[in-house]
């Protein structure tokens, strides 16, 4: 929050208090009309002010939650891709393979390397071509590893 902000606010109110403490020693209704004037000036002024501050304030609270949330994004995302290791099952690419011993039941799969490099975990399925080569792909970047088999490959877990 900017400090100027509350000085202003700060200021804003002092002046109006110093300006209705001098109504009291006039005697004319010009005079009384014209330090009226005056006070709703240095009131606006003072609410203007903390109507600032009180935007600056949110807005630092929306970064803070974004922050917090993107903070929660990546520490999970460390602890999930410790669960993996990156592996050549062929000849022809790489990918993560889930590692059996922290596999909680899941069944065994790899994971795309470039969603992973970003962040995410995109499971490579499996797709065969016209001629029966199967190919792992990814439904997320749609890159794909040629296994160079014909049917009959399966993922296998990641030894530690």
């Amino acid at each position: 929050m900017d400090i100027t902000l509350i000085q202003g606010t700060i200021s804003g109110l002092k002046t109006a208090a110093d300006i209705a403490k001098s109504l009291m020693e006039l005697k004319s209704i010009s005079d009384v009309q014209t330090k009226v004037i005056e006070l709703q000036s240095a009131i606006l002024s003072a609410q203007s002010s903390a109507l600032s501050a009180n935007a600056d304030q949110a807005t630092m609270v929306e970064e803070i939650r974004t922050l917090k949330e993107e903070i929660a994004r990546v520490k999970a995302w460390d602890t999930q891709k410790q669960r993996y290791k990156l592996v050549q099952p062929w000849s022809a690419g790489v990918a993560y393979a889930l590692k059996e011993s922290m596999s909680n039941s899941e069944p065994p799969h790899l994971i795309c390397t470039n969603c992973y490099e970003g962040g995410r975990k995109s499971i490579l399925n499996p797709t065969t071509d016209s001629h029966c080569w199967v190919s792992y792909a990814c439904p997320v970047c749609k890159s794909q590893i040629p296994t160079g088999y014909r049917g009959g490959v399966t993922p296998q877990y990641a030894t530690d």
